[in-house]
C-alpha cells in the first residue's frame, strides 16, 4: 500500500508539472477551468449551483471561477427557462472550442507516454483506473450521506 501511495502521489505531480512544460498548440485551460468547461459542454447549460455540485465544489468557488472564465468569453450567462429570475451558465463557441482543444493535447500526451505499451497493459491500466475512481466516488457518495466507510480490518493491507 505504500507503494501505491507513493506512486499516485509523484503521478499527480508529474502530471502537473508535464501539463505545466507541455509544448501545446495555443493556450491549454488551467485545471479549475477544464473542470468547469467540460463539464458544461457535458452536462449543458447549468445554474452556478447545479454546476457546484457536480463538480463537488462550494458554490461561490464555482461563481468566482465562472467570473473569470464569463470575462475571457469562454462562457456566457442565460436566462434559465424554467424559472425566469435565475441565469444559468453555458459555454461559447469559444468555450466549446478550448475544451475540445485542451482534451485533443490531454489524449495525445496520454497516447505519446503510452505508445510502446501492450494493448492489454492499457486496457488493464483504464480497468483499473476506471476501479479506482468508482472506489473514490463510492467514498465521496459516503461522505456527504454520512455512512461510514467499510471496516478497516475487513480489507486486506496488501504489500505491492
Amino acid at each position: 500500500m505504500e507503494r501505491i501511495e507513493h506512486e499516485l502521489t509523484h503521478l499527480l505531480q508529474r502530471a502537473q508539472r508535464v501539463y505545466l512544460h507541455a509544448e501545446l498548440p495555443g493556450q491549454p485551460l488551467e485545471r479549475s477551468a477544464y473542470l468547469i468547461l467540460g463539464r458544461l459542454r457535458e452536462e449543458g447549460p447549468l445554474r452556478n449551483g447545479a454546476l457546484a455540485a457536480l463538480l463537488g465544489l462550494d458554490a461561490s468557488t464555482v461563481s468566482r471561477h465562472a467570473a473569470a472564465l464569463q470575462q475571457a468569453g469562454l462562457i456566457a450567462r442565460e436566462a434559465d427557462p424554467g424559472d425566469g429570475r435565475a441565469c444559468r451558465l453555458r459555454l461559447t463557441e469559444r468555450g466549446h472550442r478550448s475544451v475540445v482543444a485542451t482534451r485533443n493535447a490531454r489524449r495525445a500526451l496520454v497516447r505519446e507516454l503510452l505508445s510502446s505499451w501492450p494493448v492489454d497493459d492499457r486496457r488493464t491500466l483504464a480497468a483499473l483506473l476506471e476501479r479506482l475512481n468508482a472506489g473514490l466516488d463510492d467514498r465521496l457518495a459516503r461522505a456527504e450521506t454520512g455512512d461510514p466507510p467499510p471496516s478497516a480490518h475487513n480489507q486486506a493491507d496488501v504489500t505491492v
